[in-house]
Parts: C-alpha cells; structure tokens; sequence
C-alpha cells in the first residue's frame, strides 16, 4: 500500500514539474513575442516621429538602428541620423553621430534620451542662414507626455557645452545647461494662457573676448522663465506674428536672475510687438554689486578712478538695503519702446530693426 502511494506521488509530482515547466516556457514564449512586437512597434514610431518632424518634403534617414533591453523595456541606439525638411525662410537639417532613446511599458509613454556627442544644425534665423556645429559631454533628456489639457514636457541637461558657427567663425561654450520646454495642447489656450514656455538655466558661459573684458570672462549664471501667451505664431512670419499680436500674444519673462562678475540682476517683465512688428518691452530690474562692478570697470581701464567714484556716488542715492548685512540694491525699470533701449528715462542704445 505504501509503495503504491509513493508511486502516485512520484507521478503527481512529475505531472507537476512537466506542467510547472510548460507554464514557465509559455511565459518566456509570450514575454519574448510581446517584447519583439513591441520592439517592431518602437522602430516604426522612431521612423513615424521622424518623417513627421522632417514634414512632407522633408527626409528623415538612419545609418543603423538597433534595439536592445529584453525582456522588460527598450533601448533603441540610433547611429548617423539625417533630418532635413523646409521652413517659411529656406531649408533646415539636424545631423547627429548618434542617440540613444530609453523607453519602459510601466512608464507610459514617456522616454529618456541620451543626445552625447556631435550634433550639426543648418537653419535660418530671420533671414540670416546659419550653420552650426556643437558638441557635448553629456545630454541626458526626458520626454513626458501630457494628457489632455497636459502639455508636453521636453527636458535637457548637456553639460560641456560648446557650439562653433561654422561660417562666421563664432563661439559659444558653457559648462552646463538645463532647458525644460512646455507645450499646450493647440486650442486649449486663451490670450491669458500660456501655449508653450521654456525655463532656462546656464551656467559658466565664456564670453566673446570684447565682452569679458568689462566684468568676468566667464559669465557665472544665467536662470530665466519665459512663456508665451496665446495661440503659437507657428511658422514665424509677418502674417503669423500679425495675428499672434492682434491676439493680445506676448512673451512673460519671469524670474530673471543673471550673475556676472560682481554684479547680479534680478528681474521681470512682458515683451510684446508694436504695429510694426518690432520688440516692445517693459522690465522691473533689481541690480547688486554696483559699486564692485564700477571698481571692476576702473580695473579694466575702461572708466577712470574719477569717474567711478562718481556713478558710485549716484547710484548710492538711488540704492536701498532691504536687510542689514546684505549689499545695496538698485530698482530701475527697464523698456524697449520705438527701437530704443531706455534704463529709467534714460535712453541706452537703439536696435537694429527686425526684418521679418
């Protein structure tokens, strides 16, 4: 009787480690089909996403597209992208050595990206063409899709920085950068609202040799939140800048805080179009470090002893000291009307005019 008790459960027992490996193969076979098909999907959406953003006479192109992290997300490693496409002032392209684009079922549809290494972009500001090649250390990002009256966030971090103009010869490099980039859902705005907004921080910008001549050669820090109001004036020209100012559309600037040398300025303010389509603006600044920054300007031969003692003397009458401990500050307002820059009712300089 024992003996053929213990053969039954020899049995069951076998019975169930067959069907326990069975189960385990099935989920391996459907983890592996699930991920493959998802692997497909990922490619097709990289090539979607890239012909929309190249547009309909654009071309989106890769050298080599591989797609690893089984079984539970993907990577997908992108190598020699070609992006081109027209805008309203010529034709533009986005050249990369290479990518990468991490996405994850349990995270949504949002993604993280990695754009480290050479980057090459031809394009025209206003009417100016522009060739540029820039360069990172590092450029993590991160994509988040809104939902219906969520925007969509856009998140950089590069840091070592450095961008060559290849025609003009000029530079730029900063040590690190952080941009989040918003956009609203189109038709979800009023002229109160804002349809997209970028929050900007630089830090240890080299500045062109005229201008680190005057305080620091490195400009230390620079934060700022723009947004702007109403419907976007997409693609940028006369006719779409026209009804984006008959809209009531402007531009928010808040939290403007510059650190350059010994001076700091914090600040904000609204910057619109006039009839002719030219900058109008109105800044409430706060400036610090007025006195070392005359000493600075003294320093670099460009004002002399005299003469500094005087503009301290001034500004010392405007100045006020909001607690005890901390320097003196300067409130002046600062606008842009008729082409002309003006700190206080003083006038600065004149602008160029814009020529859209």
């Amino acid at each position: 009787c024992n003996l053929g008790v213990r053969s039954l459960a020899s049995r069951l027992s076998s019975r169930l480690v067959y069907w326990i490996f069975a189960l385990f193969l099935a989920i391996v076979a459907g983890l592996t089909g699930l991920w493959f098909t998802g692997a497909a999907q990922v490619r097709e959406q990289i090539a979607t996403t890239g012909r929309t953003i190249a547009g309909d006479s654009g071309i989106f192109t890769v050298q080599t597209l591989d797609i690893t992290g089984f079984p539970f997300s993907f990577e997908a490693r992108l190598k020699g992208i070609t992006i081109s496409g027209k805008a309203a002032r010529g034709p533009w392209e986005w050249r990369a050595d290479k990518a990468i684009v991490h996405l994850a079922p349990w995270r949504g549809r949002n993604a993280r990206f990695e754009l480290t290494g050479t980057h090459k972009l031809r394009f025209h500001a206003g009417r100016v063409p522009m060739d540029v090649e820039l360069t990172t250390t590092s450029a993590p990002g991160e994509v988040q899709i809104g939902g219906a009256d969520a925007p969509l966030l856009i998140k950089l971090a590069p840091t070592m920085i450095k961008a060559r103009e290849v025609t003009t010869g000029s530079r730029f490099a900063a040590d690190k950068a952080s941009l989040q980039l918003f956009l609203y859902p189109k038709g979800k705005t009023g002229n109160a609202d804002p349809a997209a907004g970028l929050i900007m921080e630089l830090n240890g910008v080299d500045l062109p040799k005229q201008l680190g001549k005057y305080l620091a050669p490195k400009l230390t820090r620079l934060t700022t939140e723009i947004q702007i109001l109403s419907n976007l004036p997409v693609p940028v020209g006369r006719r779409s800048l026209a009804r984006w100012r008959e809209e009531g559309g402007s531009l928010e600037v808040k939290n403007l805080a510059l650190e350059w040398g010994p001076v700091k300025i914090d600040g904000s303010g609204t910057l619109t179009l006039d009839k002719g389509l030219q900058p109008e603006a109105s800044f409430a600044a706060r400036i610090t470090g007025f006195e070392e920054t005359a000493d600075a300007l003294v320093a670099a031969g460009l004002i002399r002893a005299q003469e500094a003692q005087g503009i301290k003397l001034l500004l010392s009458l405007m100045a006020r000291r909001t607690s005890p401990g901390k320097g003196a500050e300067i409130r002046v307002p600062i606008t842009i009307q008729d082409r002309a820059i003006f700190v206080g009712p003083a006038r600065l300089t004149r602008m160029p005019q814009i020529r859209w």
